[in-house]
């Protein structure tokens, strides 16, 4: 078993450790004998509360999560402080308080995403609200997209000029690492690129 896999499994064997009667108890998120659920990234989300195991459903597209989506998903459950608020602010992942890196921000990779809105800018917007995003006044083309219940990030995208390819930015709420841990972002960012492909794919 590689490292990913031992450390999603740890993950899971902590959320299964969990007084799980609390989950009930958190805004967002519904409750039974075998498991509770919730919306993350627009995705309708289930999580077992026998055997932890996480699925997804968008549309008529079901899945289990990999290591990003789940380790998402269980740092949320288990870590996140117990009276988390977001701020309603956003900024870029450099500039989270407590974070000390060099750079720009986080901008989202694979190149294509940015390359489709650029070519598709009326799919690109389709996606972010079918995932439930709310529209944004910033950059060419901007939505406030959920992440997990009380959570929104801001996703930026700017159209090619002559001196810049086409770029899709994220940026997060101030109050984000009160939800997850900072290394976490990078795998929601993950996850939320999958998604707005799968969902331009559909559409």
């Amino acid at each position: 078993m590689d490292n990913y896999l031992l450390a999603q499994d740890r993950a899971r064997q902590a959320f299964l450790q969990r007084d799980h009667h609390s989950f009930a108890k958190r805004p967002g998120i519904c409750a039974n004998a075998e498991e509770i659920t919730f919306r993350f990234l627009g995705t309708n989300t289930a999580v077992s509360l026998k055997t932890g195991e996480i699925t997804f459903q968008w549309e008529n597209q079901r899945w289990k999560a990999d290591y990003s989506e789940a380790f998402s998903v269980y740092d949320w459950l288990c870590d996140s402080k117990p009276q988390a608020l977001a701020s309603g602010e956003f900024c870029p992942a450099h500039s989270l308080p407590g974070v000390y890196v060099a750079g720009s921000g986080l901008s989202m990779s694979p190149k294509c995403l940015a390359e489709a809105a650029d070519q598709r800018p009326e799919l690109f917007s389709r996606a972010c609200e079918a995932l439930g995003g709310r529209k944004l006044h910033l950059g060419d083309i901007a939505y406030e997209i959920p992440v997990v219940p009380g959570l929104t990030m801001a996703l930026k995208f700017y159209h090619r000029d002559e001196d810049f390819p086409p770029s899709v930015t994220i940026l997060w709420d101030k109050n984000t690492l009160e939800f997850v841990r900072y290394e976490t972002i990078y795998y929601i960012a993950g996850a939320l690129c999958q998604r707005l492909e799968l969902a331009m794919s559909c559409l």
